[in-house]
């Protein structure tokens, strides 16, 4: 399993690369171009976006993922996966249909401020096909066809970029022409991936296949919401304590810390669906704990790495009405790792007790609310983002007590809180540190700590080096396959 996890992960993350690449490339000219309201906007915008991805069609690609990769027969296959695919386009039709009917109305409320009606219906075409093109890339996953997976995000990831720059900066769009970007690559990436999917994607509807998925998957969609709501609660409260350029400085923020994420996607493409194939085998939770343990290695580095350069880069790639956001960054990296970690908890899930993280996610929710309502109003952005930290961290808590109940792994705890402990005491110092330094200075006393944290891990145990051999042999493998077959 940890070798076709590094296979797979290798395969995930490479498109990961190039879209998280693209995004930061795009910040420089989305923040000349677009005003923090405009982009305070845009957050509220994806909020919405994320709240439809994850009840309109009742989350039934996790109903795929969990009834498709245990299917032998390839006549049921096919049945599951076609009948999620029309359930989901006829539920997407009919909110479309809805929301540009009424789009007058519905852009004031979620867009934050008025004027903003012809982006909004072009945020709902976006809504429309993200939602297809959702389903059909992670049917990809389910069927272990990460390359296929890798170049349909590299696709959507290369239109959307071009796009944006041609409509929003050369015509002269603004914020309108960023989201007709936005739509034309989940557009290509949709008649993409339906041609490469046909043979799973037929015109055949199956009801008991389809109650099946749903039985599954629809006491996923509240536990899903707050999950959402305890990620984007934050933006609704600095919108309504603080303004709505608030919300584009703390968006900003998190579009820098998000980079963290690309440690989580190579993880999170290949981890669940070998989970799922391979749960019922014996030293699988030994594999899951070695993962676990050099995600974490891997995570951490990349958090201090960000906390220690987040005023550097904001200069590098924003304009000075933006620098502030810098001093969020440091709370919401690990917020944004651990909002995303729950795939290392699959206890929950194998056991088919999903109604679960209904529970856990709203426990999560309500401690981000109160937070944020005691906070935000004294500290705004930091507060927000201090309460969405502290919420986090306490729904993977619950999250990893439940699941090793129900599936426990052998994980190495001290090694873990060791490691943690490491990195926050080297941020603290680094950062004190680095204030009375010249810029070159604090790069240098930057790079310091973090090697001497890596060591740290190493004598800890965190990662091993036999470890880190065997998977730089494995990635250096993979890229010269690729590299020969491209040639």
């Amino acid at each position: 399993m940890f070798k076709l996890f590094v296979r797979d992960s290798v395969i995930y993350a490479i498109p990961a690369l190039l879209s998280k690449g693209l995004a930061l490339f795009l910040v420089p000219l989305y923040t000349r171009v677009l005003s923090p309201e405009d982009y305070g906007s845009l957050d509220l915008l994806l909020v919405f976006s994320g709240l439809i991805a994850l009840t309109i069609a009742l989350e039934v690609s996790q109903g795929i993922a969990r009834f498709y990769s245990a299917e032998t027969d390839p006549e049921r296959r096919c049945a599951y996966a076609s009948s999620a695919f029309w359930f989901t386009a006829l539920c997407y039709s009919l909110f479309a249909v809805i929301t540009l009917t009424y789009a007058d109305e519905l852009s004031t409320w979620i867009m934050g401020r008025e004027g903003l009606t012809a982006a909004f219906r072009v945020g709902i075409v976006y809504i429309f096909f993200n939602g297809l093109f959702n389903l059909i890339q992670n049917q990809f996953r389910w069927e272990l066809r990460s390359k296929h997976y890798a170049l349909v995000s590299i696709i959507v990831s290369l239109v959307t970029a071009g796009a944006a720059v041609l409509l929003t900066y050369g015509a002269g769009m603004g914020l309108p022409g960023l989201l007709w970007g936005m739509s034309a690559g989940v557009i290509i990436g949709t008649v993409y991936g339906l041609y490469h999917l046909r043979q799973s994607f037929r015109f055949r509807f199956d009801w008991a296949r389809l109650k099946e998925m749903l039985a599954f998957s629809i006491p996923l969609v509240p536990a899903s919401v707050t999950v959402l709501a305890s990620i984007y609660i934050d933006r609704l409260l600095i919108n309504h304590f603080v303004s709505i350029g608030e919300v584009g400085l703390y968006g900003v923020a998190v579009r820098l810390a998000s980079v963290v994420s690309l440690v989580m996607v190579g993880f999170q493409g290949a981890l669940t669906p070998l989970i799922y194939t391979y749960y019922r085998e014996a030293d699988t939770p030994r594999q899951l704990a070695r993962i676990f343990r050099v995600f974490c290695g891997f995570a951490l580095l990349t958090y201090l790495a960000l906390g220690l350069f987040a005023h550097d880069v904001l200069v590098l790639m924003t304009t000075a009405d933006y620098y502030s956001a810098s001093k969020l960054i440091v709370f919401l990296v690990p917020s944004i790792l651990l909002a995303q970690m729950y795939i290392f908890t699959p206890g929950i899930s194998i056991a088919k007790k999903t109604h679960m993280t209904i529970w856990i996610n709203l426990a999560g929710l309500i401690a981000n609310i109160a937070l944020g309502l005691i906070l935000i109003p004294r500290l705004g952005g930091s507060g927000a983002a201090i309460a969405m930290l502290l919420g986090s961290s306490l729904t993977f808590a619950i999250y990893m007590l439940c699941s090793q109940r129900l599936y426990p792994v052998p994980h190495k705890w001290w090694p873990l809180c060791g490691s943690m402990t490491a990195t926050v005491v080297a941020l603290f110092l680094a950062l004190r540190l680095g204030s009375e330094l010249n810029s070159y200075l604090r790069w240098l006393v930057n790079l310091m700590f973090i090697s001497g944290t890596a060591v740290i891990f190493l004598a800890l145990g965190l990662v091993q080096v036999s470890e880190l051999r065997k998977a730089g042999q494995m990635v250096r493998s993979r890229l010269k396959l690729f590299s020969q077959r491209s040639s």
